[in-house]
């Protein structure tokens, strides 16, 4: 008897266990009588199915818990990673902000060359102003450029 005290230990599944061994028990007492009572039979195979649905309640119940525990860990990650998801996505913004202005400015930048040289090119090479423009319209290239190039590297 001070066995099935330690079985009493696992809960709804050593009880059931216990019950299980004493329905064997009480079957193999009744194998010994010389005339077997059917009703001392039937009483014991309702005994016996009372502790298999205890065990198997039992592990149901250790399963449902493990489960339990698995989902508040599970949840821990989840929030985890939405964490770092908002994070990433605050990353995105701020470098889609810089790419879509950095393209504002080329494009600004380029309009801007681009009048340079449609006026250059209407330009008459006979006249006295030439000259002068001409070092001007370059000098405005030069500084597009390098504008161009400075956004570029950002």
């Amino acid at each position: 008897m001070e066995s099935l005290g330690n079985f009493l230990a696992y809960g709804a599944i050593g009880l059931g266990l216990a019950l299980a061994v004493l329905a064997y028990l009480l079957l193999r007492k009744e194998q010994g009588v010389a005339k077997p009572r059917t009703e001392i039979i039937k009483a014991i195979y309702v005994f016996m199915g009372f502790a298999l649905i205890l065990s198997l309640g039992g592990f149901v119940g250790e399963l449902l818990k493990s489960d339990a525990a698995s989902i508040v860990q599970v949840r821990a990650q989840l929030d985890e990673k939405t964490k770092k998801l908002e994070e990433m996505e605050e990353k995105y913004r701020l470098v889609d902000q810089k790419l879509s202005s950095s393209r504002m400015l080329m494009q600004s930048l380029m309009d801007l060359k681009g009048g340079k040289i449609a006026r250059l090119k209407q330009l008459d090479p006979d006249r006295i102003e030439y000259a002068a423009l001409v070092r001007e319209i370059q000098n405005d290239l030069e500084q597009i450029d390098r504008s161009l190039n400075e956004a570029l590297r950002k």
